[in-house]
């Protein structure tokens, strides 16, 4: 409730700087406002989501001491290094956002909210990139109401919760990607560009590490603004190369070291990645509107503002400093049309864009009653952003997912938030009921992950053949295992075992 009262104290506290016109303290209020609310989001839920949060965390966590390894599972028993679910080396994902998380815990401790702060530093510190590109493109109040829509944007809210699958890797590639379009509308605006150009290669390159080559997307806008150019300026395709230099010299040493250490694992991802755009994978087979049809899921009742602001931009003749911007966007939805495996936040990576579409409107509206001054003024402009953010606030699924009974599906049955509660409470007990030296089985499903999270030891959700079994036992090792729940029996070799240890608690 802290958190809440404090953010909100403070997002009234901008929106006061911005009606006296004090600009700079306007944009560092909201972004404290808005590290508040995610860290408020970071905290609702004390246990692991399952997509694809509880992996994220459990690479991340194993980083701590492996920091270019990044493992899954430890190596002991047999695996499918195509698996993603299962194996040991994990290169599914780049490995950026999870080095970010490995370096909160190693600061602050393995937790849920040490693990999710990246996100929320993240997500406050784009604010300032949101601001300035309002302001270079179009004025300093648009750009301020940019940055306040994207303070309050629900689903980048839940996403940094990890709530909704990929998380804080879409967190983390939203906000390099925002950060290279800033610094190439600031290198364009420079006196000194070369400090923006190489600027836009490294968070441009930072992208490409949290996600892939669409992380690249603001060479398109560059390339467009240079074809849009009269005369056309020939030298500018040398700095656009120079960038991308500069780019690839941050993204390319982690793929050719991967390649080098982990050739298997790192060819199959390769080949996986590609295979994204050309078949649907995972059940990811939808509509070729699919992208579109989640606009109202990304926005909600914004969507209206930022047709307007569309509207009001070509009306005012303002449509051609935009076009490189618009260009960016209309590649993002073409390509993940395009591409056969479609998710719901592929395209969430150029919200920034359209939320500044958004802002022009309701700048408008917010400047006429700031002109209007006094109290009806000040009350107009907190009733006109009170009624905007709760129509994208949406805080009725925020209570669904954070504080109802059922908060997901897992296996189609409803799985109860006090069960996540209960489990994730007995695995944080781990360590005090199980010795060093032992690995654990028989955990419940997926939430092997969250158990491995928690405790240090190698967790799993099965148990070993009895070769594999007695292999461990010559090594070593000794063995603790859950009870049986779900049909999940563990067989004698295993529960007679030397030295083994029946855990009592009983996961649900």
């Amino acid at each position: 409730m802290g958190l809440l009262m404090g953010g909100a104290l403070l997002l009234a506290a901008s929106i006061g700087a911005w009606y006296r016109q004090r600009l700079t303290w306007a944009v560092g209020l909201l972004m404290a406002a808005a590290l508040l609310l995610r860290l408020l989001m970071a905290s609702l839920d004390p246990f692991l989501h399952d997509w694809d949060e509880r992996f994220h965390a459990v690479v991340a966590s194993n980083m701590l001491l492996h920091p270019l390894a990044p493992m899954l599972h430890a190596d002991l028993l047999p695996y499918d290094y195509k698996a993603w679910c299962c194996n040991h080396i994990w290169l599914h994902k780049q490995p950026l956002f999870m080095w970010q998380m490995a370096l909160s815990m190693k600061l602050l401790g393995v937790n849920e909210v040490a693990m999710r702060l990246p996100s929320a530093l993240l997500g406050s510190l784009v604010l300032y990139p949101v601001y300035r590109l309002g302001r270079l493109l179009l004025d300093a109040d648009t750009g301020y109401v940019a940055a306040l829509l994207a303070a309050c944007a629900f689903y980048q809210l839940e996403q940094t919760s990890g709530v909704i699958g990929m998380d804080h890797n879409d967190v983390a590639f939203a906000a390099y990607v925002t950060a290279s379009i800033w610094a190439y509308y600031e290198y364009r605006a420079s006196a000194r560009p070369w400090r923006w150009l190489v600027l836009v290669g490294v968070f441009a390159g930072a992208a490409v590490l949290c996600k892939w080559l669409v992380g690249l997307v603001v060479y398109a806008g560059w390339g467009v603004a240079i074809l849009q150019a009269a005369p056309r300026r020939w030298a500018e395709y040398g700095r656009l190369a120079a960038s991308v230099a500069v780019a690839v010299a941050v993204a390319l040493p982690w793929q050719l070291y991967a390649a080098w250490r982990f050739p298997l694992e790192s060819a199959y991802e390769r080949a996986y990645n590609t295979r994204h755009f050309l078949e649907p994978l995972e059940g990811h087979d939808y509509p070729w509107y699919y992208h579109f049809g989640m606009l109202p899921t990304h926005y909600g009742l914004l969507l209206t503002l930022m047709a307007l602001g569309l509207g009001l931009v070509w009306r005012r003749g303002q449509l051609g400093r935009l076009v490189p911007m618009l260009a960016m966007v209309a590649l993002v939805y073409a390509f993940f049309t395009v591409a056969a495996t479609r998710m719901y936040s592929y395209t969430y990576v150029v919200s920034a864009l359209l939320l500044l579409l958004a802002a022009v409107p309701l700048a408008d509206v917010l400047r006429g009653l700031r002109a209007a001054g006094g109290r009806r003024g000040a009350g107009g402009v907190a009733l006109v952003v009170a009624l905007v953010l709760a129509a994208d606030a949406r805080p009725w699924t925020i209570v669904r997912y954070h504080f109802a009974e059922s908060i997901g599906v897992v296996s189609g049955a409803p799985l109860e938030r006090a069960v996540r509660l209960a489990n994730a409470s007995l695995y944080r007990h781990l360590d005090a009921e199980v010795p060093p030296g032992y690995l654990i089985f028989n955990a419940q499903g997926s939430d092997e992950l969250q158990a491995q999270f928690y405790s240090s030891h190698p967790v799993y959700g099965w148990w070993p053949a009895e070769a594999d079994l007695n292999r461990l036992l010559a090594q070593g090792w000794r063995v603790a295992y859950f009870p049986a729940h779900h049909d999940q029996a563990p067989p004698d070799y295993l529960t007679h075992s030397p030295g083994a240890i029946p855990l009592w608690g009983r996961p649900q």
